[in-house]
């Protein structure tokens, strides 16, 4: 077995960091290394370090993998602190007490996250691991520290998370943790799947979608769909499985976004391709709520101005920003 290393505290910023970070040793990922040479690959190598038994021997793949599950055990306890809290602390404020519902929410998610991750990195090596399962796992990890800072920065925003509280050493711990993770994954793992493969039948390129009666409008091909370029998978393209289309006229598959939302299939995968709802120009006054189940959505609308989903919700009403959100 082996171990893991680092790193940082925002998402978007990490991937850029795990990127720029010297490859030399990702170039060899197989052979054994201590610690202190693993680590080196991430952006916080002294928390890194501080994770790692200094007597470890290992390659970046086992680094890698003993990592998921460190987090993995780390975001189960973070979830269990979160509960007991809830339950057992009668001072808390409504804003606080929202923040932490939404904190437990978050946790579970990445929990769930990081058993699909690491039963696929248990189940493949260096050799094994397919390319579709890369991104998998890639987009997974990344999902994690977001889901971490957002957490974060909801309980700062309610005022109830000062260095004094139980709850902000394991944040930070988890951050750091969940960070290393993602850089380790992507020096020991995603350099075996940055080549362009196929798609396979039945799975369209957004870019290669006709648009047609009641179709994805048409600056979705010009403009929007360049930020598939940046996406954190890199695939070069946005796989799309189904499209349905919300309009209020009836004009569409449905009439309300949630029911699109209610529509979509449990429990997928990125690399069987996204579930797109194409939501037509209008003001819709309701409340998304995507279930966890609900995986891989994306949501286009008609523009800036045409399509508003929208609601009276706000944190002045006691609603935490995480749920008061409108587009």
């Amino acid at each position: 077995m082996a171990t893991l290393c680092t790193t940082s505290f925002f998402p978007v910023l990490l991937l850029l960091l795990a990127t720029c970070i010297p490859s030399a040793l990702s170039q060899n990922s197989t052979g054994q290394l201590p610690p202190a040479n693993a680590c080196s690959l991430t952006t916080n190598p002294s928390f890194c370090k501080s994770v790692i038994p200094p007597q470890t021997r290992s390659n970046l793949y086992g680094y890698g993998r003993y990592l998921v599950k460190k987090s993995l055990d780390q975001s189960a306890r973070l979830a269990a602190l979160i509960d007991r809290t809830i339950r057992y602390n009668t001072t808390l404020t409504t804003p606080a007490l929202g923040a932490l519902h939404d904190c437990l929410l978050l946790s579970q998610l990445t929990t769930d996250f990081l058993v699909t991750s690491l039963g696929t990195l248990n189940s493949s090596d260096s050799t094994t691991l397919q390319d579709t399962q890369g991104d998998d796992v890639q987009t997974l990890l990344s999902a994690i520290v977001t889901n971490q800072q957002t957490c974060y920065d909801g309980l700062t925003q309610a005022s109830f998370l000062t260095s004094k509280n139980s709850l902000h050493a394991p944040l930070v711990n988890g951050t750091q943790l969940y960070s290393v993770s993602l850089a380790m994954f992507t020096h020991s793992w995603a350099p075996k799947f940055k080549h362009r493969r196929a798609l396979k039948p039945g799975r369209k390129l957004l870019d290669d979608l006709k648009v047609g009666q009641g179709g994805l409008p048409s600056w979705v091909n010009r403009g929007v769909f360049g930020l598939k370029r940046r996406m954190a998978l890199d695939t070069g393209s946005v796989l799309v499985k189904t499209i349905v289309t919300v309009a209020q006229d009836g004009s569409g598959n449905y009439s309300t976004i949630s029911e699109a939302v209610a529509a979509a299939p449990n429990n997928t995968l990125p690399s069987k391709g996204y579930y797109v709802i194409y939501v037509k120009a209008g003001v819709y006054q309701e409340y998304v709520s995507v279930d966890k189940k609900k995986q891989n959505l994306m949501m286009v609308g008609d523009g800036i101005n045409r399509t508003i989903i929208t609601g009276s919700r706000s944190v002045g009403d006691n609603f935490t920003t995480f749920n008061s959100a409108t587009l």
